[in-house]
């Protein structure tokens, strides 16, 4: 597995599950990935036939690093990832997030090997939704240094030439079809969770936290900020929900510094901070402590194209938990929820349709608690982790099968 961008491994939750998915099942995983700090170890063996091997990252010239931006091609690591291939004999590559694929072909040409790409977004729909809440000088800096267009460039020039493509929803397959790629060497591995990724037990909760919010009918966010998850929708729907919700409190978890700040001022601009609270990053104990404290927990995220093509691992954590959700009209959204009738949904970017589905579950308790079993059944049955293991484990069995079958001939 490659992971090069990115905080390092561990923690990432997705590499994790898909990697004990394969080492339960005898496959040796090697992740090369950064280190986040100098004391790490450049190897380290995470568990059986789970291996990590750290490199530095680097620092390429100014022209060099220009050119990668429009390439996506970075030499001084194909080459790390050829003495990776050549020294643990590696089998296959499989490189997390599109901004590599380019680089890992390129390595994989020397050895023959398969290439699986694993999108868990759409990046070139994730750059445009990004920059879209950016100052006027910014916007045009990240539309000449991330433009979108050049991503679906080497989408449609790189996708073609691996062997698998990864993606998290079905309203992502559709996309890559115009690409020219058949649907059969495309695999759904969703953002699932089950028993044995999530772990669930109030006797271990924070009581603080829960005590803190005994009073209050508490609607939480969990998760990143940025344009595209809908937090606007949000605070702006606030106002119309605490006139009709008694003790309503609003609860962000997540929001770096800056975010927070800017958090802040739009709460305050509302006339509404008395009822929002926004809290930064928190280790992953307490967050379930949020969630449990919660009436209902939100995934609001505004109509862009990356929202339409992609799902947040937090909308299965809730349902886990047994918390009634309230998501936006999005597509993955609406259809998981619609499926498994864990919660409700609202218009995206609607904040007074947003108030009022808010208003209706205050209203109906019983309802909403049974909405939130529906979920965690939903999350511990046909939309369980276990099935999407189960697909990635068969997509490398049947991919060695067939390098076999064609070694053979």
């Amino acid at each position: 597995m490659i992971h090069i961008d990115g905080k390092g491994f561990p923690p990432d939750i997705r590499i994790q599950k898909e990697a004990d998915a394969l080492t339960s099942q005898g496959f040796e995983v090697y992740v090369l990935t950064l280190k986040s700090n100098q004391t790490q170890p450049a190897f380290e063996q995470l568990c059986p036939n789970l291996f990590t091997r750290r490199i530095d990252r680097v620092s390429p010239f100014l022209l060099s690093k220009l050119l990668s931006k429009f390439t996506l091609i970075t030499p001084s690591y194909c080459q790390e990832i050829v003495d990776f291939v050549s020294d643990y004999r590696l089998r296959a590559l499989h490189v997390h997030d599109f901004k590599f694929v380019p680089t890992v072909l390129m390595a994989a040409r020397r050895f023959n090997i398969p290439v699986i790409a694993d999108l868990h977004e759409n990046m070139p729909a994730a750059l445009r939704a990004y920059r879209s809440g950016s100052p006027p000088a910014e916007k045009l800096k990240r539309y000449v240094l991330d433009n979108d267009r050049i991503w679906r460039y080497h989408e449609r020039r790189y996708l073609p030439q691996c062997d698998r493509v990864i993606v998290v929803v079905p309203e992502a397959v559709e996309r890559l079809s115009s690409y020219g790629i058949p649907e059969s060497k495309v695999k759904i591995v969703s953002n699932t969770e089950d028993e044995s990724t999530f772990e669930f037990d109030p006797a271990d909760f924070n009581k603080e936290i829960i005590e803190k919010y005994a009073s209050q009918w508490v609607v939480s966010y969990i998760g990143g900020i940025g344009p595209h998850r809908g937090i606007d929708t949000v605070l702006a729907g606030v106002p119309l929900a605490r006139s009709e919700i008694e003790n309503f409190r609003l609860v962000i978890v997540g929001a770096t510094g800056n975010q927070k700040q800017a958090l802040e001022r739009v709460a305050a601009k509302l006339g509404i901070e008395d009822s929002v609270e926004i809290i930064g990053w928190q280790p992953f104990d307490k967050v379930n402590s949020y969630v449990l404290a919660s009436q209902v927990c939100l995934v609001p995220h505004n109509d862009f194209e990356h929202t339409q093509t992609t799902v947040p691992h937090k909308l299965f954590q809730y349902m886990i938990c047994g918390k009634p959700v309230l998501v936006s009209d999005c597509r993955p959204l609406a259809r998981i929820v619609g499926d498994t009738d864990a919660g409700y949904i609202f218009r995206a970017n609607d904040a007074t349709d947003f108030a009022r589905r808010l208003t209706h579950i205050h209203r109906h308790p019983e309802q909403a608690h049974a909405k939130g079993q529906s979920g965690r059944l939903a999350a511990l049955g046909p939309y369980a982790w276990r099935h999407d293991a189960a697909r990635l484990v068969e997509m490398y069995t049947d991919l060695f099968d067939l390098k076999r079958e064609v070694l053979r001939v």
